[in-house]
């Protein structure tokens, strides 16, 4: 599976990579807000796009409309920071980071699936 994870935490991102790497997916970070807006308007060829908890909230809403303008086909997966947190991003599916890759790697083999 080809996955974007946009974050402006590096470590989490090298670390989500490094773990989703192992379940054979393949990852490509942006690090910045202004990156990440950027990659929301191209349209990219990823299967699913992780939006973690660390982008600020405006840019999360404007890279879920770039995304749904441009009719992206990939998922959006939105990574909260823990439980009842309410993200004001609306995506495809959302998962707490704290639960870890396990469950990271479940929400993508779930919304993937579901897709098809």
């Amino acid at each position: 599976m080809k996955i974007l994870a946009l974050s402006t935490d590096e470590e989490l991102n090298r670390l989500r990579r490094f773990a989703l790497n192992y379940f054979g997916h393949n990852v490509d970070l942006i690090n910045s807000e202004k990156e990440a807006i950027a990659a929301a308007e191209n349209r990219g060829e990823y299967d699913v796009i992780l939006l973690c908890h660390k982008m600020p909230a405006s840019a999360g809403r404007q890279i879920v409309r770039l995304l749904r303008q441009n009719s992206s086909p990939a998922k959006l997966v939105y990574i909260s920071h823990i439980y009842g947190e309410w993200p004001e991003v609306e995506a495809d599916r959302y998962v707490v980071g704290a639960d870890g890759p396990e469950a990271l790697n479940r929400v993508l083999e779930e919304v993937t699936t579901t897709a098809a």
